[in-house]
């Protein structure tokens, strides 16, 4: 464009960056330069304008021509995909929808997830807090989705006076989220249908300014998951779920004495538990696991979300490896993949001792003012059935240090690029235990199991070769894990691990059976079910 990029209605000029970011028009007759907002043209109507005239020039040549439309409705196609090989596909439909639309619970939701009913889970006369919903984590293992209707007082509509939970979720309109995050905030743009990234990522203003279009005038569907407020305005109107504060081990770790040992060895804090998701109608996410297996809680601001979710069951994350390795990933539905229960699979995953897993699928709605805590390793898709605004983040937890582990060698495995994979999770699994052994945390069947396993990790990142069974991608990220083992605030890592041992056998009262069968009486991590139950959840 000329004239050095400035608009010839507003007169304003506009920066390089700013200005790659703005739609401009050139009038056809006197080549002047215009901001379409500045000249009332949507976007979606850019197409359909062959040839412009300005307000001036319109008045000796007329009107603006148009290319001529048939009257009948199309739906927009992507010609760019038809043309790769690919099928015929709508740009603002994505084909794996009506997939998702198709299915149906085989079950009551209350059976599936756990539905909370202040009247009922609601310790002191029928109101519910943060001790109620913690209870209800600790007594289920964080097994199963937990949903909590109408629990943010931010949202008058649908909230729900029984439920005092500790939270705040403002309710803020994208203009208020705008200024808060900052204009010029560069923000990660998801192309729904591709499944890829926008590049190069758009500011705030320009997001802002594609939200408040109308559905109708949308060339594309997009979708923002992964926007990290921390360092934002925002997040200084922003209290995470008490709940949440207290599951997630790293806030505790971080927070305790070890913080400033921590600080000293310039280990920061990885920033997941505070992102805004910004989806516009009709967006559609397929089934991933969030990194790391994290658990994660989301609050719906306005709109809806709707999840489907399969159980991190040894088959299921067996199934979802290979199919995320397949070439035709984008054109199978997972869910056509999973096999529907029978008592061989049920009797070969012994899901008898995870009756929560025992389900063929499960799809959930939130809505505006819901709180709902997904735990660790589920496999799920998401679609959203109306423009959305939703505040959510991920955390790591004890009851969960298998599958934190699991989806790491899953990543591994599928090569999920490290920019999407948890932060600096090696040295993080490091920290845990370091944080047990210096807390000195008492120890149950559930919490011996987990730490069994980060143990197994620990000998196996340190071995020489690690065990032959494992693929040569796994191989080498265990490599790559010992350049980040935090030597400076536990030590010597041998030395750790064998500490780390020691105080393990110490608190069940025996050794443990590393790769040993188990004796009678005992659970999968070789604790005896006798012992006594302890509380790791403070």
């Amino acid at each position: 464009m000329s004239n050095g990029s400035i608009c010839s209605a507003c007169g304003k000029e506009q920066d390089f960056e700013i200005s790659r970011e703005i739609e401009w028009i050139e009038c056809s007759i006197c080549h002047k330069w215009y901001h379409i907002h500045c000249v009332g043209i949507r976007h979606s109507e850019l197409d359909r304008i062959r040839e412009y005239h300005c307000v001036t020039c319109s008045k000796v040549k007329g009107p603006s021509l148009l290319t001529r439309i048939s009257s009948r409705r199309h739906k927009r196609i992507d010609y760019v995909a038809l043309n790769e090989g690919q099928s015929r596909i709508e740009l603002n439909h994505h084909p794996r929808i009506d997939d998702f639309k198709d299915f149906k619970n085989d079950k009551p939701l209350e059976e599936m997830v756990y539905l909370v009913d202040p009247k009922v889970d609601g310790s002191n006369g029928g109101i519910f807090t943060d001790k109620d919903l913690l209870r209800i984590v600790t007594a289920s293992k964080f097994k199963k989705p937990i949903l909590v209707r109408g629990c943010n007082p931010e949202i008058p509509a649908s909230y729900d006076e029984n439920v005092k939970l500790s939270l705040k979720l403002p309710n803020f309109s994208i203009d208020q989220l705008t200024k808060l995050i900052g204009i010029d905030r560069k923000v990660p743009v998801m192309d729904v249908l591709s499944q890829n990234m926008v590049r190069p990522r758009w500011s705030m203003n320009r997001w802002r300014s594609y939200y408040k279009e109308a559905q109708t005038d949308r060339n594309k569907i997009l979708n923002i998951l992964s926007m990290e407020f921390s360092n934002t305005a925002l997040s200084e109107y922003v209290e995470i779920p008490e709940v949440v504060q207290k599951l997630d081990i790293l806030t505790r770790i971080f927070k305790s004495e070890l913080g400033q040992a921590l600080s000293d060895a310039k280990i920061a804090r990885p920033k997941v538990t505070e992102y805004l998701l910004m989806s516009a109608a009709e967006s559609f996410t397929d089934f991933h696991i969030d990194f790391a297996g994290t658990s994660v809680y989301y609050s719906i601001i306005s709109g809806k979300k709707q999840f489907m979710l399969y159980p991190p069951t040894s088959r299921n994350l067996d199934i979802y490896t290979k199919w995320c390795n397949s070439d035709e990933q984008s054109s199978i539905w997972f869910g056509d993949l999973i096999p529907r229960l029978t008592n061989a699979i049920i009797k070969n995953e012994d899901l008898n001792a995870t009756p929560e897993y025992m389900l063929n699928g499960c799809k959930i709605e939130i809505s505006a003012g819901d709180l709902l805590l997904l735990p660790s390793g589920w496999i799920h898709a998401v679609y959203t059935p109306c423009d959305s605004l939703i505040i959510g983040g991920n955390f790591l937890n004890l009851f969960s240090l298998n599958n934190h582990i699991k989806v790491f060698q899953i990543e591994r495995e599928t090569n999920v690029p490290e920019k999407f994979c948890f932060p600096d999770l090696n040295r993080m699994l490091w920290l845990i235990g370091f944080y047990v052994v210096e807390q000195n945390l008492s120890v149950n069947a559930v919490l011996s199991q987990q730490l069994l396993c980060l143990l197994k990790y620990y000998k196996a990142v340190l071995a020489s070769g690690p065990p032959a069974e494992i693929s040569n991608k796994l191989k080498d990220a265990y490599k790559r894990s010992k350049r980040s083992i935090p030597t400076k605030v536990i030590g010597d890592p041998s030395k750790f691990v064998a500490r780390f041992q020691n105080w393990m056998e110490s608190a069940v009262g025996h050794r443990l059976p590393m790769n040993k069968k188990r004796r009678h009486g005992e659970d999968k991590s070789g604790v005896s079910s006798k012992l006594v139950k302890g509380s790791y959840v403070k």
